[in-house]
């Protein structure tokens, strides 16, 4: 058995492409995501698929630990991974894949954008390493450097992109009754569309490019290299109008980072926050004239 990195088997990174989608949908304006009612069926505490999920976010919520206590957190939650009933898990898996499939291209679902995805795909790789016989060495360099992944990680050497740690919020709504946690959720999902409402049409285009398109550097690049040439121009138009010297300069500075992001092979995170700000000064500049 070869411990490849499977994707499309990895618990960890289905459940953040169906949080994604949720917010894509959101600020598509779809008030019924197919994707929150797979999580409520397929990711609830009883189920194997759930329990899993709790061991891979486990690795998420956790604060930074030295080197000896972030080797036992790895080893005991490999130990409680070997509770779970293979079977069940692998037949679980099944079904939400094939949900997943019957309501959108899962090519496409798949293509999302993961954070931390190296420390996702290690967790897997350690799970499946083990299936393996004791006698099996074969993978042991893979096992090793997945492992240390892992390690570091806990140990805040690496700067990954950000996860949401869990809060003693999301704690007590989790000892709830399930009706409870429903109606929280739906709490949850309405803040989060009342305050991306304050966006305007062009920021949240973005939101949705980056949401759907981020592990994609070419498209994303293009997007981004055309936004920026039509802001240059935007902006352009309204700059010479402007009698504070202050705003004038601030708005050439915006401008003059633009054209650095239009000319940039590689894609900065950010770039985003760049474009946000560009937008609401653009819209701002248009209702003034």
């Amino acid at each position: 058995m070869n411990i490849k990195h499977n994707k499309i088997k990895n618990t960890g990174i289905l459940f953040e492409l169906l949080v994604r989608k949720v917010a894509s949908d959101v600020l598509d304006g779809k008030s019924d995501s197919f994707a929150v009612k797979i999580m409520r069926e397929h990711f609830h505490s009883k189920s194997e698929l759930g329990k899993e999920l709790q061991l891979y976010r486990s690795f998420f919520n956790t604060s930074t630990l030295s080197e000896v206590k972030a080797f036992n957190m790895v080893d005991l939650v490999l130990e409680k991974r070997k509770t779970l009933n293979e079977k069940v898990l692998n037949s679980q898996k099944f079904l939400l894949i094939k949900e997943i499939k019957e309501h959108c291209d899962l090519k496409q679902f798949m293509s999302g954008r993961v954070a931390s995805y190296k420390i996702h795909a290690s967790i897997y790789k350690l799970f499946e390493s083990l299936k393996l016989e004791d006698n099996n060495i074969s993978e042991l360099n893979e096992i090793v450097s997945s492992k240390f992944a892992i390690v570091e990680h806990l140990q805040g050497l690496h700067k990954e992109e950000n996860i949401i740690k869990e809060s003693e919020y999301t704690q007590i709504i989790k000892q709830q009754p399930e009706e409870i946690r429903h109606l929280s959720y739906k709490f949850l999902l309405e803040n989060f569309n009342n305050t991306y409402n304050v966006l305007n049409d062009k920021q949240k285009l973005l939101l949705r490019e980056y949401i759907n398109n981020g592990t994609d550097d070419i498209k994303l690049k293009k997007f981004i290299s055309s936004e920026s040439t039509n802001l240059i121009k935007s902006l352009k138009k309204h700059v010479d109008k402007i009698k504070n010297d202050v705003t004038r300069i601030k708005i050439n500075e915006v401008i003059s980072q633009l054209h650095d992001m239009s000319s940039k092979a590689v894609v900065k995170q950010n770039y985003m926050t760049a474009l946000l700000i560009a937008y609401q000064i653009s819209e701002e500049l248009e209702s003034l004239s």
